[in-house]
């Protein structure tokens, strides 16, 4: 199954969890993320990548403040 990938229509938190550490991460409008894990249209947390990381984001987030986007690659 290819990739899903999203264009977020707003900023939006999600977090890094890096050497056991855990940040929050504002992921600014317009930014293209990939779903990695888990499932988008869930309750719970998916993961996802930008910029090279791997972050936790609430999949409801990802619904609402995302849209789907088909052939362009985060």
């Amino acid at each position: 199954m290819p990739p899903h990938n999203f264009k977020l229509k707003t900023s939006t938190m999600a977090i890094l969890n890096e050497c056991n550490q855990r940040a929050m991460v504002t992921i600014p409008a317009n930014a293209l993320v990939t779903l990695v894990d888990g499932d988008a249209e869930g309750n719970g947390f998916v993961k996802i990548r930008f910029e090279d990381k791997v972050l936790s984001m609430f999949a409801l987030d990802l619904r609402s403040r995302g849209e789907r986007v088909w052939g362009q690659s985060a």
